[in-house]
């Protein structure tokens, strides 16, 4: 004769025992283990812009000079509007960085009653023989001029190299000593595997992100200068205009319209 006591002892544990494993299976075995690092997600170059501005990644190169404004080599009056004067478009450095063998040159240039002016590139500091010169028609009105090195009749700059180039207004062509003078620096650099990859794959609106975090100051200016030209409405790329120059105590001149000057036909013998 069955024991009814055993009997339900008996099925009492097996509800116990069925109850404690479905229990257990809903829960994961985290005493055993290891659990993985949460990925925080990362951001492409589009993502960076709308979620904050655009910045540079400033490079650590030497600082041969200030990046002041330029002043006039002699005692003569200033030919720009209220004595205001160039100003290099460059970091705190005084040194461009690029990629380019042909690379694009930035000044802000004040509303002037010059009529020309003339860029010249030199080997270094100590050197006073131009590698290129020319002179060229300036605009009366302020913008930020951009000079592109030309293929035809300058050098290509060499890589490792560091040049000095300077951009001079003309206020009397009979006394040169009256010029108003800016000076800034400019270093080739070869791009790694990395920086060319990631050029090769991206689309021309993501290029000055990319160039700004690899701390090429002047392909940078020049990418996004291009953008603006071929979309002058763009506000978003008169917004990352204005904030790049911010991140490098530029905003002084983020308001200035963009100027283009072509000194191809203009060669200095």
């Amino acid at each position: 004769m069955v024991n009814k006591s055993s009997v339900y002892f008996t099925t009492l544990s097996l509800a116990l025992f069925v109850g404690l494993s479905a229990i257990a299976t809903s829960f994961p075995a985290t005493a055993t283990t290891k659990s993985k690092p949460i990925q925080q997600p990362s951001l492409n170059r589009r993502e960076m812009r709308v979620a904050g501005r655009l910045r540079f990644r400033l490079p650590r190169v030497g600082a041969p000079k200030t990046r002041e404004p330029g002043a006039s080599r002699g005692s003569s009056s200033s030919c720009t509007a209220q004595g205001k004067s160039l100003m290099a478009l460059l970091p705190s450095t005084n040194v461009g960085l690029s990629v380019a063998a042909h690379p694009t040159f930035f000044v802000a240039v004040p509303g002037t009653s010059a009529q020309e002016a003339e860029f010249a590139l030199y080997d270094g500091e100590k050197s006073t023989q131009a590698k290129y010169e020319t002179t060229f028609p300036i605009p009366n009105k302020a913008g930020v001029v951009s000079i592109r090195l030309p293929q035809k009749d300058a050098p290509p700059l060499v890589v490792g190299k560091t040049y000095r180039w300077s951009l001079s207004l003309i206020c009397d062509p009979e006394d040169r000593g009256a010029d108003i003078l800016v000076e800034g620096w400019i270093q080739r650099v070869q791009p790694s595997s990395l920086l060319s990859n990631a050029l090769a794959k991206a689309a021309p609106r993501d290029r000055p992100a990319i160039y700004a975090d690899a701390g090429m100051w002047l392909d940078t200016v020049a990418s996004l200068a291009d953008l603006r030209n071929a979309n002058p409405k763009d506000s978003s790329l008169i917004s990352d205009w204005k904030d790049l120059l911010k991140s490098v105590n530029l905003g002084t001149v983020a308001e200035e319209p963009l100027v283009k000057v072509d000194i191809s036909q203009n060669p200095t013998p």
